[in-house]
């Protein structure tokens, strides 16, 4: 699995993080995933994102990775249901 580093400290408790509850849990190895900790997005993590990718797609599936914690492969498996709730709520989060 590939893991996307994250500046600083996972999004549980930070000021403004939002917990998702995931309609269709993962399984990351022997950990059931059934919620989501969606932390807010600094400048650095959108600049991160354009030097992963210049594909939008895959700037998305990093950026999501690195604001929730999870692998790229994670974010690949999120069930569609699933990846629609994230994608609205960073949407909600950053005012779009």
């Amino acid at each position: 699995m590939t893991q996307v580093q994250q500046g600083g400290a996972s999004g549980a408790g930070l000021p403004g993080a939002i917990e998702i509850p995931l309609k269709f849990p993962l399984q990351a190895g022997a950990q059931r995933i059934d919620k989501l900790t969606l932390r807010r997005g600094k400048r650095a993590d959108m600049k991160a994102a354009a030097k992963h990718s210049a594909d939008d797609a895959e700037q998305e599936d990093f950026l999501f990775a690195r604001l929730t914690g999870l692998t790229l492969e994670d974010i690949d498996a999120l069930d569609l249901a699933d990846s629609k709730t994230l994608q609205d709520t960073f949407r909600r989060m950053v005012g779009d």
